[in-house]
């Protein structure tokens, strides 16, 4: 439960640090997100927590 609860906060951190550091950058991305479509979009989705598993995964064997 410790490790799933210093996940949450990093998972705050990095996203806050996205907020702070790059409004701008940030709001023009998500306009770019708009154009695609939902299937794309969920498969990047897919494709990043697969990712995140596979990290975690490696670091934790």
């Amino acid at each position: 439960m410790l490790d799933f609860l210093s996940a949450i906060g990093l998972i705050f951190i990095l996203e806050g640090l996205l907020l702070f550091s790059s409004p701008k950058r940030l709001k023009k991305i998500l306009q770019i997100i708009t154009i695609y479509p939902e299937n794309k979009i969920r498969m990047i989705g897919g494709v990043s927590v697969l990712i995140g598993i596979v990290l975690l995964w490696i670091i934790r064997k």
